[in-house]
């Protein structure tokens, strides 16, 4: 019970900084030196045909002032497994989260860097993201 108090304190707050911007390409936007910068997942294609810019079901970005990528999901997609690796430092990251909140914290310790955010569904599809801080 507990924790539960404790996860809809963190989802609230990190609510509260993040902003939800749409965009349609995969490029790194800085929204403000201080702030937050927006992720724009892409799937990564499989070996059966074309990438797709089809819809993307997840939103992320990173909130400097909380340290984490606050992850929001359009739908239930089931346990996810998310990987955070650091380019520069080596810093890696795994975990495996249920996205029946629709929305999801995840803390980064690497430090500065480039980092890039794997996103695999339990039907196998990967989408992938990038930032620097």
């Amino acid at each position: 019970m507990y924790n539960k108090h404790v996860y809809s304190f963190l989802v609230s707050i990190a609510l509260l900084f993040c902003c939800v911007q749409e965009l349609s390409s995969k490029e790194i936007v800085y929204t403000s030196r201080d702030s937050s910068i927006v992720i724009n997942p892409y799937p990564i294609p499989d070996n059966h045909g074309p990438k797709s810019p089809g819809f993307v079901p997840i939103s992320a970005s990173y909130e400097s002032l909380l340290t984490s990528v606050i992850l929001t999901f359009s739908n239930n997609l089931g346990e996810i497994e998310i990987e955070v690796f650091n380019v520069f430092s080596g810093y890696y990251n795994s975990c495996i989260i249920d996205t029946l909140f629709l929305s999801a914290v995840i803390p980064i310790y690497g430090g500065p860097g480039h980092y890039i955010i794997t996103f695999t569904l339990l039907s196998g599809q990967q989408y992938q993201g990038e930032f620097s801080i």
